[in-house]
């Protein structure tokens, strides 16, 4: 057992002065006093920030390149320095990003690689070295139907537990000079005017488009099916999905792109960057309860934005960006909150000079992190 005091516990409704108490991994109770045979096992954290740990989706860490050559000693220390960097930021559960691009669709080793690398973190987050929860986030863009069949294939092994798709930036790109060529066999070998030719060329593109739009939603709909959410900065394809097959993409991220489109947040959550969330987004914006933020490659911009937020919205609102919202929307349900039955992710937390500084990490109910100041 374990019993945390402290006077500054954020809860879902309210900052709460009491507490604690933790019982095999799960929050047992929240309380204001306990028994003398509690007091046993109590830590006072009195005049410490105490939060849910946070869940932290985007993470740009892990550069697949550097990691082709390595052998397991050599990535599991890559894997535990990232990890450590994001324990001391606050993170107790980390989507680790890894890119299925162009070039791996064209090579089935660097596939294999990326399938290795997958399987790799999560042989390592069931390990009893694995300080938080490591967690596979792909990010992948659409090229092809062999992207979806290689996604797919990935989401069947269970190395996925969260995807990010880029719609076709990349592969209009790589179709263009296919067009030109088109194009020039329309005019000069069929005879076409340039007008009737630019016509077949922009039917043949959005046939094109129209076709991954079908594949993308299958894609979605099977992700859903195996219990993975998905997310896009794509927001007209997602928004287009959702009209075409009731159901679509859970997360928009948000970019100068679409950041002036008008985003549902009844459907929708929206991912933005610590180092964009003050600049891009209002305080009404922050406070919607459907806005998550995440650290790409800054670990201690987490609690840093966090502070900054609370003097905008309140702390316990600003604490949800980053623990209940992404909760909710990983579909999360016993984590992002300090409520009796969940797992105890708690993390504690002082602020010195305006730094806020974690002290104490609880992962399913054991203290992982710990620094005396």
């Amino acid at each position: 057992m374990l019993v945390i005091y402290s006077d500054k516990i954020v809860l879902p409704d309210k900052i709460f002065s009491g507490y604690i108490k933790i019982q095999d991994n799960y929050i047992q109770s929240i309380d204001k006093s306990i028994t003398k045979e509690e007091e046993k096992y109590l830590t006072d954290l009195s005049g410490t920030n105490i939060m849910a740990g946070i869940i932290n989706i985007n993470s740009n860490n892990m550069n697949k390149s550097d990691l082709y050559d390595m052998n397991t000693l050599r990535f599991t220390n890559k894997l535990r320095v990232i990890e450590y960097s994001y324990a001391a930021g606050g993170v107790s559960t980390l989507y680790h990003g890894i890119n299925l691009s162009e070039k791996n669709i064209k090579s089935e080793h660097e596939k294999g690689k990326t399938m290795e690398i997958m399987q790799f973190i999560k042989d390592y987050n069931n390990s009893p070295i694995s300080l938080i929860d490591n967690k596979t986030h792909l990010k992948f863009q659409i090229h092809s139907v062999k992207t979806m069949d290689d996604v797919k294939l990935m989401l069947d092994e269970n190395l996925l537990d969260f995807v990010s798709y880029d719609l076709l930036t990349n592969y209009k790109n790589n179709n263009l000079y296919k067009d030109l060529y088109m194009q020039s066999f329309l005019q000069d070998e069929l005879n076409l005017t340039e007008e009737k030719a630019d016509k077949v060329i922009e039917r043949i593109r959005e046939l094109r488009g129209e076709s991954n739009i079908d594949e993308l939603a299958y894609l979605i709909k099977y992700a859903h099916f195996r219990g993975v959410k998905v997310c896009t900065s794509e927001y007209k394809s997602a928004d287009k999905i959702y009209k075409e097959f009731k159901d679509t993409t859970d997360i928009i991220t948000l970019t100068s792109e679409n950041c002036k489109e008008n985003i549902s947040k009844d459907i929708y959550f929206k991912l933005i960057n610590t180092s964009k969330a003050l600049e891009k987004c209002t305080d009404e914006y922050l406070s919607d309860g459907k806005v998550i933020i995440s650290s790409d490659r800054e670990p201690s911009e987490l609690l840093i934005c966090l502070n900054k937020m609370a003097d905008k919205i309140g702390l316990k609102d600003a604490v949800k960006t980053a623990t209940k919202n992404p909760a909710d929307a990983l579909g999360i349900e016993d984590r992002g909150e300090i409520k009796e039955g969940n797992i105890a992710d708690i993390i504690a937390f002082k602020t010195f000079d305006e730094e806020p500084i974690v002290v104490n990490m609880i992962k399913s109910g054991k203290e992982v992190f710990k620094i005396n100041i």
